[in-house]
């Protein structure tokens, strides 16, 4: 009998926590429901203070942005060459301060007047590649250049190797030219991007380039010809040596003199510098290359930059501190 004591008030005891609980929870939901009820009555009684604010603030958004003029932009998308990299962002910062300081002597050089300047900007970003390469594709590209370094005698090859590296490390950016006026923004930035491209030293670089580039492609048609005709002359000579009888030895011969693949392999190596040759040159016609001269567009903003959204949801978060600070207030004067 008294064995049976304790179990029993164990029982009576987990009955009273299990209905301790649910009375908690109980009443947990009843305090949960009343929160959203008083919320609930909240913006019922200042509904129509709630809306008439989001009203007033669309009115004022739709008053400002009939009088501040839009946003326009031109997007220019630049690759910058001879390591000129550093030289963009130096003139881009240069521009910018000069639209800051108001420097008219400095625009008036350029042809472009001050009063057409307001509200010109000038941003530049690098462009980076989005597409991670794999593993397996970085491996193979190694590859490819280890195999390359074993023909690193060959001048094509070095070349070859040293066009693979500098498309590596050549980053486009873009050009973001930002006004208001949209009959004169679109001719200020050309100017500017004419500035831009204008530079003494790095110019000296571009033209010993193109200088090299045209002298390897004049020295490359040459031997181009001169291969041309060595074959040429090769096969007349082997059809009338063998056309004579009893000259099988001299075929053989002749043969052996003149390595004809090897000459027609370096005849295809010097076609394809040729080829990349000419590509250099109209890639570096100028100091920054213009891959992409976009057309006026107007700027877009994302919705919380959007006076239409901004200025009614401040005035309503405004109202709203307002009865916060209030009920605080209200209840701090009941303690004291």
């Amino acid at each position: 009998m008294s064995a049976n004591t304790p179990s029993s008030k164990n029982t009576a005891s987990d009955e009273i926590d299990l209905g301790q609980l649910l009375q908690l929870l109980k009443r947990g939901f009843h305090q949960l429901g009343n929160v959203f009820l008083r919320i609930f009555l909240f913006f019922k009684k200042y509904a129509l203070i709630l809306i008439g604010l989001a009203a007033l603030g669309v009115a004022i958004s739709f008053g400002l942005n009939q009088i501040i003029s839009k946003k326009l932009k031109t997007e220019v998308i630049v690759r910058p060459n001879f390591d000129s990299k550093d030289y963009l962002y130096d003139v881009v910062n240069e521009l910018t301060a000069n639209i800051k300081a108001e420097n008219e002597n400095f625009f008036k050089s350029i042809g472009v007047e001050l009063e057409d300047l307001k509200g010109f900007e000038i941003e530049i970003e690098p462009i980076e590649d989005v597409v991670k390469e794999d593993e397996d594709e970085v491996m193979n590209q190694m590859r490819y250049l280890e195999a390359l370094s074993n023909f690193k005698e060959q001048s094509y090859v070095v070349d070859i190797i040293k066009s693979e590296l500098a498309e590596k490390s050549v980053v486009n950016h873009k050009i973001t030219f930002l006004y208001t006026n949209e009959l004169t923004g679109p001719e200020i930035s050309r100017k500017l991007l004419k500035l831009i491209n204008t530079n003494d030293y790095l110019e000296e670089f571009r033209e010993i380039s193109v200088s090299n580039a045209a002298s390897r492609i004049e020295d490359n048609t040459k031997l181009i010809i001169q291969i041309d005709d060595l074959v040429a002359n090769y096969s007349k000579s082997l059809t009338n040596e063998s056309s004579k009888p009893g000259t099988g030895t001299l075929y053989f011969e002749k043969e052996n003199a003149l390595n004809v693949p090897s000459l027609l392999t370096l005849k295809n190596n010097l076609i394809k510098e040729v080829e990349e040759k000419k590509l250099e040159l109209k890639q570096q016609a100028n100091i920054i290359s213009i891959i992409n001269l976009g057309n006026t567009q107007v700027v877009r903003k994302s919705l919380f930059n959007n006076r239409m959204f901004t200025i009614p949801m401040v005035l309503v978060l405004g109202f709203l501190l307002f009865i916060f600070l209030r009920y605080l207030d209200r209840k701090a004067k009941e303690i004291a």
